[in-house]
């Protein structure tokens, strides 16, 4: 059985217990378990189906049993825990992939150190080795490579014995909590080991794991705090169904709620996450729009800024006066550098694009390093740069790229590695820049500290999410695990969530994000939960209505507006959206009917005489039409594209040298395809046959046009040929002839 299908299988168990229907889920269950050629989990099913089958015989007898609802309660939670474990034994028996090979290798190494057979990884002992390393005092100074490597490679197999065990027991709680309790494991690898718990939380619901992150949640360091927190939300987030089964759990979370710390780091990290929603495009931002346009513009600003002559002996105290002036030619460039810079204040992840092609290096080849905070006396890092100590100072660099904030930890250790392959002039002019933006950025986070005490919250949340994006989009494994980041991130529909978020200005914060990022359907949904919570404010109807107008559900959108209307506020906008969304109904007149509503009150806003006319020319009133089209003409006489509505409606109205005077306007400068076809009509109806054919040809020559698309336009415009005097078998000759001319 592939993949795919186990875990069908797997998502039948866990609906059919939510929905009660525990017989079938047996009957499922039964598949998982033969699947995963385990001979204990088969008999562990046998007993919970024959306690099922008691159960059900007991009660059909009349048998009155107080403890019949704790049974079915356990039964169900029961049912769930095999599952859980016959899945992944299942993926081990049939899948070969490098992930499932490591975590049968531990398997195997586990089973050979303990004397008697084991069933799974929960039971090791530790070995020799790892007591000794875990009870005496590890030297910390780094300068030793063998020292380093040595404790490295335990750090990786704890990880990997954390991440790969399904579900914990006292051993693996003793192994967990040895690592606090040793003086052994510095902070920054504290915090590998709470990635490893949840990527372990993540892969395999268990209660022990999720109640570790709940009790590191409350730990006194940050680094190590806000990573559990940010474990404990996915957890919960991704087995949000599950919790309903384990009160013990949901007691927990509602502990949580009173905590006002916790739920104001809370709504950072779901702010943060969904800012992981952004990251896909601005990197295509960055990779399609920005440097294009950089390379394009590169020749220019090399010789705008005298690039082969700057290197003079006091080039570092001139500045170039044509710095200022520099982006005059490509204001455009600028104007999505200084957005991306804005972004990247408000913690988004810029850097995707850059550093994703830096994650080669030996040292990612190790998953515990995808995860390692960067700090300044890490032995890589500084053995990487130890050639670099005659132009820079390293501890004072490394220190302040440590506590910078716009990067994230897994780039910093790709920036610092790839220094050392860059020649040496690309690496002093890099390294001066890249320390002066260190300085500055340091300034501004200090004030920015100084005035919210969230902001180191804010970047040690932000780099940390960035870090997991990166393992789950870069790492050699993407695809062998479940991304977590394809997700839809809906939390705010999750019962945890629910629970856990009682203050509506979160869930309107959640909201403003997603609403003012364009992602409507998000922002939908979190406005109308709000409204169901009590929110009638005329602010979260439009929303609402808006939302539905941008996803085109333009009649939900109507009924929100008309809400809206009722409090009279932003009165013309509410009657323009109205109108609009009548319109896109082809509900010309009631369209009509809220744009001349509109019209009273600001009689000379353009946006509305505009769609009077075209409300006019839906309606094919064309003289009323001509009115108010005449009207935007006047009063916006440098707007071109007004001339193309006037010149059609002098058309069909027959006034046919008004009508070529505003097509001899739009040929200078805003003609389209339409517009030589609508003249070609002209030329037609006026008897111009020649010149008629000439602007068809025209029309259909353009890149934007082909036979079809005119075809279709010409169609549509048959009725006012023949209106015209044109036979409808001299049309049907036009349409032969101009086939045979393309």
């Amino acid at each position: 059985m592939d993949k795919k299908a186990l875990d069908r299988n797997y998502q039948k168990v866990i609906n059919l217990i939510l929905d009660n229907k525990l017989k079938d889920a047996l009957d499922v269950l039964k598949e998982l378990v033969i699947q995963s050629r385990r001979g204990d989990y088969i008999s562990q099913y046998e007993s919970l189906d024959d306690t099922y089958k008691n159960l059900l015989k007991y009660a059909i007898e009349g048998i009155e049993d107080p403890e019949k609802e704790n049974i079915y309660h356990h039964l169900q939670v029961s049912v769930l825990e095999l599952a859980d474990l016959a899945l992944h034994f299942a993926y081990m028996s049939d899948i070969d992939k490098y992930f499932y090979r490591l975590k049968r290798k531990i398997e195997n190494e586990s089973k050979q150190i303990k004397e008697e057979a084991i069933d799974s990884i929960e039971d090791l002992v530790f070995d020799e080795e790892l007591s000794e390393v875990l009870s005496s005092r590890f030297e910390t100074s780094l300068n030793k490579k063998e020292e380093y490597q040595k404790h490295q490679n335990i750090l990786v197999r704890i990880f990997n014995l954390i991440w790969l065990t399904d579900k914990f027991k006292d051993a693996d709680l003793k192994l967990f909590k040895s690592i606090w309790e040793s003086k052994n494991f510095p902070w920054y690898e504290q915090s590998v080991i709470i990635s490893a718990l949840t990527l372990s939380a993540i892969r395999c619901f268990d209660v022990k794991k999720i109640e570790l992150l709940f009790e590191y949640s409350f730990y006194n360091d940050d680094q190590i705090r806000h990573r559990s927190l940010v474990g404990l939300f996915l957890t919960l987030y991704i087995h949000d169904k599950r919790l309903v089964f384990y009160p013990e759990l949901m007691d927990k979370i509602n502990s949580f709620s009173k905590n006002e710390s916790i739920i104001k780091n809370i709504e950072l990290i779901a702010i943060q996450l969904l800012k992981s929603k952004d990251t896909e495009r601005i990197t295509k931002k960055f990779e399609d729009e920005i440097l294009p346009e950089m390379v394009k513009y590169q020749p220019i600003l090399k010789d705008k800024l005298d690039l082969d002559n700057i290197l003079s002996d006091d080039f570092t105290d001139d500045k170039n006066p044509d710095w200022e002036r520099v982006f005059q030619d490509a204001p455009d460039l600028l104007d999505k550098l200084q957005e991306i810079s804005k972004m990247q204040m408000e913690g988004a992840d810029i850097f995707m694009s850059a550093f994703s092609r830096l994650k080669s290096f030996d040292f990612f080849n190790e998953i515990v390093n995808w995860f390692k905070p960067f700090h300044s006396d890490n032995y890589v890092i500084n053995e990487a740069l130890t050639s670099e100590g005659q132009q820079l100072n390293v501890p004072a660099f490394l220190e302040g790229l440590s506590k910078a904030f716009f990067m994230c930890n897994s780039d910093k250790y790709s920036f610092c590695l790839n220094l050392q392959h860059m020649p040496d002039l690309q690496k002093g002019m890099m390294l001066e820049m890249f320390n002066a933006e260190i300085e500055s950025l340091r300034e501004l986070q200090i004030e920015d500290e100084i005035l919210d005490k969230s902001v180191t919250v804010k970047s040690i949340n932000s780099q940390y999410i960035q870090d997991l994006y990166r393992f789950f989009k870069l790492h050699p494994l993407k695809g062998e695990l479940p991304d977590i980041f394809t997700m839809k991130l809906d939390f705010y529909n999750c019962n945890f969530f629910g629970v856990l978020v009682t203050n509506q200005n979160i869930l309107q914060n959640i909201g403003e994000f997603f609403f003012e990022r364009n992602y409507f359907e998000h922002a939908l949904e979190l406005y109308l939960i709000l409204n169901q919570k009590g929110d009638n404010s005329p602010e979260v109807f439009e929303k609402i209505a808006f939302c539905n107008q941008k996803l085109k559900n333009y009649s939900e959108a109507l009924n929100y507006y008309k809400k809206a209307e009722l409090f009279d506020v932003n009165r013309v906008w509410n009657l323009k959206k109205l109108a609009f969304c009548y319109r896109q109904l082809k509900n010309y007149d009631e369209s009509l009917k809220y744009y001349l509503d509109a019209e009273k009150i600001e009689p000379d806003d353009l946006y509305i005489q505009t769609y009077i006319g075209h409300s006019y020319l839906d309606l094919k009133q064309y003289e009323k039409a001509l009115e108010y089209y005449y009207k935007v003409e006047f009063l916006a006489d440098e707007n071109k594209k007004v001339l193309r509505p006037i010149a059609w409606c002098n058309f069909v109205l027959g006034k046919f040298d008004t009508a070529r005077n505003y097509y001899d306007r739009l040929m200078e400068s805003e003609a389209n395809m339409h517009d030589f076809m609508n003249l070609g009509h002209l030329e037609w109806c006026s008897g111009n046959r020649k010149a008629a054919l000439k602007n068809y040809k025209i029309s259909l020559s353009r890149d934007d046009n082909n036979m079809k698309s005119f075809l279709a336009a010409f169609g549509e415009d048959k009725k006012y040929l023949t209106g015209f005097g044109i036979e409808p078998s001299e049309i049907n000759l036009m349409l032969d002839y101009l086939k045979y001319m393309i």
